[in-house]
């Protein structure tokens, strides 16, 4: 099913560690700290999936689960949100179409949301 990707608003959850976002369709999809920053999709995050002879170097400081914080959104033209995260990296740019897609509810994963 392909979704509306087109936000009515959104905003930080600081207590909850989570991004919330309300779309246009009223839906609402919830995203942990943690887990929007393991997808980011800049060109450094990605490259970094795929480490050259098994070994994979690591940049900027280690942080644990429940630990990383988005420090501040910014909206990139119409169509994405950018993130600068508390470890430093700021290069991501999560479209919305991503970012609905990326949706964790029970209902987006099984196809019905």
């Amino acid at each position: 099913m392909r979704f509306k990707a087109d936000p009515a608003d959104y905003r930080l959850d600081e207590a909850q560690h989570l991004l919330v976002v309300r779309w246009r369709d009223g839906h609402e999809s919830r995203y942990s700290f943690d887990d929007l920053r393991k997808v980011c999709p800049c060109a450094d995050c990605r490259t970094a999936e795929e480490p050259r002879g098994g070994l994979q170097v690591l940049t900027g400081p280690v942080v644990r689960r429940g630990e990383i914080r988005i420090v501040a959104i910014s909206p990139v033209g119409r169509y994405a949100l950018g993130f600068r995260w508390s470890d430093g990296h700021s290069t991501g740019i999560y479209s919305f179409d991503f970012l609905r897609e990326l949706c964790p509810c029970e209902a987006c994963r099984l196809g019905a949301g």
